[in-house]
């Protein structure tokens, strides 16, 4: 295992109001991105998790969207409840909420704007 349990990857990329893709950040990345702080520092999750900003996660649509490696694992953020779900459910016990889960996330090293 590497040094964290469980690495997070926020996007808060910001796009121009008109942008067609729309952007994280005007999606309300932010106020959900100190939720999901707090409620793993208040939670019992195994291991050490590490929490990132990131730049744009080529999944804009679905936005805002949050990574979780090494699982691979994608999701849709939209309200504090997703939050305290992914926390329970994934960081503590390791199952998927597969009803907020993005489907077909971007390969890595795939295009991003």
């Amino acid at each position: 295992m590497g040094r964290f349990r469980y690495h997070l990857f926020a996007c808060t990329n910001e796009r121009p109001a008109n942008h067609p893709r729309g952007s994280c950040a005007a999606r309300g990345i932010a106020p959900l991105l100190d939720e999901l702080k707090e409620a793993v520092l208040m939670s019992p999750v195994p291991g050490p998790i590490r929490i990132n900003k990131s730049g744009c996660l080529d999944t804009c649509e679905e936005g805002p969207v949050l990574a979780i490696y090494p699982d691979g694992v994608y999701y849709r953020i939209q309200t504090s409840e997703d939050v305290k779900r992914i926390v329970s459910e994934h960081l503590q016990k390791g199952h998927i909420v597969s009803d907020l889960q993005i489907d077909n996330p971007p390969e890595l090293g795939g295009r991003s704007l």
